[in-house]
């Protein structure tokens, strides 16, 4: 005896309900490429009717469809192929600067323990007072802090001369820099410009540019950089304006 068991009602599939469900989804397809279209006009004026064959406009019309879908499709290839052109001109410019030192806010200051080291503030609204503090980049620890005095709109060139708070020369490498701004009494952090040196590049695809990176970990867009090479650092800040602190 058979028992016919059904689930009608239970909103439960059987195999073989669900495996034509999948079917029709996998069978799906949004797309359509210009093979496909071209395939099916071909299968459309084979099988027409020969009492009744496709109007001219109709045939026209479709094979205007046809051309509009190659000339988009050839027109996304050029585009892409001008795109992989620019972006290989791009690293190909970009590795010519390894090596070299490029300005930018890279929140870093480099000093070979001889020369003086440019540090750069933009203050378009002038400042009540501006802080430099140079960073030990493995424990954190300031080494070397500088305060001047009131600056009038414009651009600050001033210079680490690279000695730590107690006069002894710091080692050659990479450091971290912070400043903050007092205008109007309220005090903000900023990062001020600075000469690093360019280990090594990269692209960023999510961005679609090229990415430097420096010495001492830093990365900086190529289009954020604002100098190429190294330029003699500003001119100290005035004694009688500048206090040098330590840890």
């Amino acid at each position: 005896m058979e028992t016919d068991i059904s689930f009608a009602n239970t909103g439960i599939l059987t195999k073989q309900e669900y495996d034509e469900a999948n079917l029709v989804k996998t069978a799906r397809d949004d797309g359509l490429d210009r093979n496909a279209f071209l395939t099916l006009l071909t299968t459309q004026l084979q099988n027409q009717n020969p009492l009744d064959p496709m109007k001219n406009e109709q045939f026209v019309a479709q094979l205007a469809q046809f051309s509009q879908l190659e000339g988009i499709t050839n027109m996304s290839t050029s585009l892409s192929d001008v795109a992989d052109v620019i972006r290989s001109d791009r690293i190909m410019t970009g590795a010519n600067l390894v090596g070299k030192s490029v300005f930018g806010q890279t929140g870093r200051i480099t000093t070979d323990g001889q020369s003086a080291s440019a540090i750069e503030f933009n203050l378009p609204y002038g400042a009540d007072q501006v802080e430099v503090g140079i960073y030990d980049p493995v424990s954190g620890a300031l080494m070397r802090s500088m305060v001047i005095g009131p600056q009038s709109s414009g651009t600050l060139n001033i210079a680490w001369d690279g000695r730590k708070a107690d006069g002894a020369a710091a080692q050659a490498g990479s450091y971290i820099v912070r400043g903050n701004v007092v205008v109007s009494g309220k005090s903000e952090a900023v990062v001020p410009s600075t000469y690093s040196r360019v280990e090594t590049v990269s692209w960023d695809a999510l961005n679609n540019d090229l990415n430097l990176n420096l010495a001492g970990g830093a990365v900086i867009p190529m289009d954020q950089v604002t100098r190429i090479g190294q330029e003699a650092g500003g001119e100290p800040a005035d004694s009688s304006e500048t206090v040098n602190t330590g840890e």
